[in-house]
């Protein structure tokens, strides 16, 4: 079995133009390849073949003709001659190579494997140098960072090549606050505010309702409401107001701007 050729036809199958299908026929044909020659090992038209891939002798012949005539297969050759079989002799298949930038690694899908990691070095205060081991595969193994008596206290800086990790992405909105995004129906800063309100009045059931609501074009109005309760609330009185210290029948302080007291202002009486 050549896991590599699995993986390189699973990673270009398409750049050949192959079906599904016919992605999985090449497979079990590379089940039987041979990693160094790509050549097929022994007969490909035996019984276990045929179960493995699901067909009868004739139609698995006829696949076997339709990958060789996609350029994904072909005969063998050895000393100038194609080895098509004969009675006695089983065909022998080779696998092209399918990677456009050979040899095909298969990490992650990658043609070629990222660099590594290749070593460490510590600067410390006094200007000595001291270097850690290499590291080889960041995912596989790490590094340790030492003095020339292996002790860390005396790190300060580690300058190391490494592969940048990407930021991690923000976190995503929720539908309704997506929704409401895309209506515009209000600023950016209110959009809390206005969901809040909406989920109070409304008690949604669910990602259904955000998306009915949003289909009917019923948010614009609901925004239009709460701007208007926005702006009755802030006309009316929050509150009563504030007697004055010098009397308790809720006449109103010279403080929150309403008219003085008589019983303590003689000029407003």
């Amino acid at each position: 079995m050549s896991i590599r050729v699995i993986v390189e036809v699973l990673d270009h199958w398409q750049d050949v133009g192959l079906t599904a299908g016919e992605r999985n026929d090449l497979i079990v044909v590379a089940e039987n390849v041979n990693d160094a020659t790509r050549e097929t090992v022994g007969p490909v038209h035996e019984g276990y073949v045929l179960r493995r891939a699901g067909k009868s002798a004739a139609g698995w012949k006829n696949a076997l003709g339709k990958l060789m005539a996609k350029k994904a297969l072909e005969y063998a050759v050895r000393n100038g001659r194609e080895m098509r079989g004969r009675p006695g002799q089983h065909a022998v298949y080779r696998i092209p190579i399918l990677c456009p930038d050979p040899p095909h690694d298969g990490l992650k899908g990658m043609c070629t494997r990222p660099e590594r990691v290749t070593s460490q070095v510590t600067h410390y205060e006094d200007g000595t140098l001291g270097t850690g081991h290499p590291s080889g595969d960041p995912i596989a193994r790490t590094g340790h960072l030492s003095d020339a008596n292996g002790s860390p206290e005396r790190c300060e800086r580690v300058t190391s090549q490494v592969t940048p990790t990407p930021l991690s992405p923000h976190n995503p909105l929720s539908l309704a606050e997506r929704v409401v995004r895309d209506a515009n129906v209000v600023a950016d800063e209110e959009r809390e505010t206005f969901i809040n309100w909406i989920t109070e009045k409304h008690q949604p059931r669910g990602p259904a309702w955000w998306r009915t609501v949003a289909k009917n074009g019923d948010l614009s109005a609901l925004a239009a409401e709460w701007r208007a309760r926005q702006a009755t609330t802030d006309d009316s009185p929050s509150a009563s107001p504030l007697g004055c210290e010098r009397c308790d029948d809720g006449y109103y302080d010279t403080g929150n701007g309403w008219a003085p007291c008589p019983h303590c202002n003689r000029n407003a009486a």
